[in-house]
């Protein structure tokens, strides 16, 4: 990497590890509000490439597309404008009409392969530099304490020894790996966007989610139809008998083809006798049951999503490093939804780094304010969504039961104020009360 003087100082140099959703945005973000600062952009794999995920975009990361001038960017998609429930028992709910009282919850089912190349795309616009098929191994920091990335994570990654010095210098050294050719290259700033497994997190000594936050997912691209329902405009969720505590969804794309899927807890697959293959089959022999004519289903494709009730750290000192999106465990419990919160990250993120090199100038952004900085960021962001992401924590756990999942979803569907409650929770950061939900299960109404 090369860099060159800028007004007699040397420019930001800043390294997104990553170029999914959450790592793509955030270099656009990071360009429009540093707009001198040098941002490069690696992912391991060569574009386009697929990723596991159920395609759907909801309204919280439609908005933020919107905000960087990137709608073009869903305008050939499919923009579903209902959300239904089913519970069991025959329970269900649904809200009718995408403009509510809470906003309008337009949203979209983008593949994957898709939206991810028109993210990259947009990153180099803004003026990224892109390297695609580079490996991140390892980062060290210039105080002289060393850490190199281990495969295996063998003898407690990233761990300081007890008299290490903590200088606060924080000039990043990273690894790179491509084409057989490793690299030592430096940088101002680390951001880790590179999923679930993140190399970034391993490397920072960040312990990875406990089974209990962390839920699997399989989902395969299917034919689907119905003789009396209309598929194409509906997001469905479905918290069946046969399922729970598993959910399955279908999401609608052109040509009626949809993306259909399952998730679950790991530890509570772990505690059942049943592999994900049998349950996602037990689903769409369910939706067969139902009416739904389910055909040409493509190989199913596994992933995990730590979700954001393990409270991961985002940082850690002295690395002049940052985790967002998936890597940073911030996928919403209740919905699996996780392409808004690496988004929205990856925009706060920006903004709160030019708020600060606004008050002090480029010296606020390495050293030791610039891990204050990030500090400060990560406090700021979990704000933001501490209570929305405990309410769907507190709902994921419901819907794990028969008989609360067949209360709430029942109660819900007979209150449409509830029902755009639950839409916002799900799809953008909607949030209710503990004391809230117990009130209404006494009088028998759920989040009215």
């Amino acid at each position: 990497m090369s860099s060159s003087i800028v007004n007699g100082r040397q420019p930001l140099r800043i390294l997104v590890v990553g170029a999914g959703p959450a790592g793509a945005i955030a270099a656009v973000a990071l360009r429009r509000e540093l707009p001198d600062a040098e941002v490069v952009l690696v992912d391991k794999a060569t574009f386009p490439r697929d990723k596991t995920c159920g395609d759907g975009m909801g309204p919280g990361a439609r908005k933020i597309l919107e905000g960087l001038g990137l709608s073009d960017v869903f305008a050939r998609f499919h923009t579903p404008t209902r959300v239904a429930i089913t519970g069991p028992g025959g329970a269900s709910a649904a809200i009718e009409d995408s403009t509510i009282a809470h906003g309008d919850f337009r949203g979209h089912v983008i593949p994957r392969l898709d939206l991810d190349e028109a993210l990259k795309d947009a990153a180099v616009a803004a003026g990224a530099t892109l390297r695609e098929g580079v490996t991140f191994q390892g980062i060290e920091v210039s105080d002289g304490l060393r850490r190199t990335a281990a495969d295996d994570g063998a003898a407690g990654p990233g761990t300081r020894p007890p008299d290490a010095p903590d200088s606060g210098a924080a000039t990043a050294v990273v690894h790179l790996h491509q084409g057989g050719r490793t690299t030592a290259e430096p940088y101002d700033l680390v951001v880790g966007a590179d999923g679930a497994y993140s190399a970034v997190r391993r490397a920072l000594g960040i312990e990875r989610p406990a089974k209990k936050h962390t839920i699997i997912a399989t989902r395969a691209y299917a034919t689907v139809k119905h003789p009396d329902l209309v598929l194409h405009d509906t997001l469905r969720f479905d918290f069946i008998d046969d399922l729970l505590p598993a959910y399955g969804w279908v999401f609608p794309l052109p040509d009626d083809r949809a993306n259909i899927g399952i998730g679950i807890p790991v530890d509570l697959l772990s505690a059942r006798d049943r592999r994900l293959g049998e349950l996602f089959d037990v689903y769409v022999a369910d939706l067969r049951r139902r009416g739904f004519a389910v055909s040409d289903v493509g190989d199913p494709a596994t992933h995990q999503l730590p979700h954001a009730g393990a409270r991961q750290a985002m940082t850690a000192r002295p690395y002049p490093a940052v985790l967002i999106g998936d890597a940073a465990a911030t996928i919403n419990a209740l919905s699996g939804e996780g392409i808004f919160y690496g988004m929205a990250a990856g925009v706060q993120l920006a903004e709160h780094l030019a708020a600060a090199r606004t008050a002090g100038g480029d010296a606020a952004l390495r050293g030791t304010a610039g891990l204050r900085a990030l500090r400060g960021f990560e406090h700021a962001f979990t704000r933001r969504f501490a209570r929305h992401h405990r309410t769907c924590g507190l709902g994921q756990r419901l819907m794990r039961s028969p008989g609360w999942a067949r209360f709430t979803i029942g109660s819900v569907g007979r209150d449409q104020s509830a029902m755009e409650t639950v839409t916002s929770m799900m799809f953008d950061e909607g949030s209710v009360s503990l004391s809230h939900v117990l009130r209404a299960a006494v009088r028998g109404t759920v989040l009215r």
